[in-house]
């Protein structure tokens, strides 16, 4: 019956509180995953519940009936799982959401100073939109999400890990060589990398470079974002190109399960990626470290320079 089903679900739910509410006691890493209800974000929570015991994984999703039936499939999947995971509803282009969200983990875990272990800003749009469009979800989002959740991360040794794309080097290769300098220098400042943003803003995007674009600048931001904060582990990687939403129909053949777009985001959350302290490195899909400025395939030697 309706009220039968109605109250396996509230039980469900209030499992799922009771066991969160415990997952500091016992040593539980949370670990937020935004646009975590499909694609390579699903996959990334689903090897985090199969690979990491101790992992407690809080589902971003824009829409939470899709989040919702997302979270079944992974439960089914890897009914270990059960109570280990959560959808929180986050739009990452809109201040409200990310607060809301901010404040929801904040009731929930008000007596621990800091309940995230990590952070993996996954949500992003991908090919055929504007400059702008496209780096309102794939930059400001991130950034937006880093500034919001930086207070609840673990401050010593917490991990944040930003997903950007090949996309990304490819786009610097073909600039020149003072335009390449912004998107490869630790010198850079985010007032330098906006300004010339800015400048790519203001034409439309007839050369489709819009998400390389934004893939590189992500990549400048995770830099200047490790600078600030030290003590944590902060990253970018590429997921590998990989059969998805945004990808369809441009060649790629590997779903995300079926596909190792989980990798570097895991060795990233969870190893100990060689990056040294103060500075953030790009990985490519085989948790290999990699160039800014030429893309350097899976199981190439790894890149060695600045």
């Amino acid at each position: 019956s309706v009220a039968k089903i109605v109250c396996c679900s509230m039980r469900s739910a209030m499992l799922r509180l009771v066991l969160g509410s415990l997952a500091y006691a016992s040593g539980i890493r949370r670990v937020m995953v935004t646009g975590g209800n499909k694609g390579i974000g699903a996959a990334v929570c689903k090897r985090i519940l199969c690979a990491q015991p101790d992992a407690y994984v809080l589902m971003g999703s824009r829409n939470l009936v899709r989040g919702e039936k997302a979270m079944e499939q992974i439960l089914q999947d890897v009914p270990e799982a059960a109570g280990r995971i959560e959808v929180l509803p986050l739009e990452v282009t809109e201040d409200l959401s990310v607060a809301a969200a901010v404040e929801m983990i904040t009731t929930r875990w008000g007596d621990e100073p800091t309940p995230l272990y990590g952070l993996v800003n996954n949500a992003g749009v991908g090919f055929g939109r504007s400059v702008a469009d496209t780096l309102d979800v794939n930059l400001y989002g991130v950034r937006r999400c880093c500034e919001a959740f930086l207070p609840l991360i673990e401050v010593n040794g917490g991990r944040i890990v930003n997903i950007a794309s090949a996309s990304g080097p490819n786009f610097v290769r073909g600039l020149d060589m003072s335009q390449a300098h912004i998107f490869t220098s630790p010198q850079t400042t985010w007032e330098q990398l906006e300004a010339q943003l800015r400048r790519y803003a203001a034409v439309t995007d007839y050369e489709g470079i819009a998400y390389g674009l934004s893939k590189a600048a992500l990549t400048m931001y995770t830099m200047q974002l490790a600078q600030k904060h030290m003590r944590l582990k902060i990253n970018a990687c590429s997921p590998g190109y990989v059969l998805t939403d945004l990808t369809a129909g441009m060649g790629a053949t590997k779903r995300p399960d079926d596909s190792n777009c989980h990798v570097a985001p895991l060795f990233l959350l969870f190893d100990e990626p060689p990056t040294p302290a103060g500075t953030a490195w790009y990985y490519g899909s085989d948790a290999v470290r990699s160039p800014l400025n030429v893309y350097r395939g899976p199981g190439d030697p790894p890149y060695n320079g600045p």
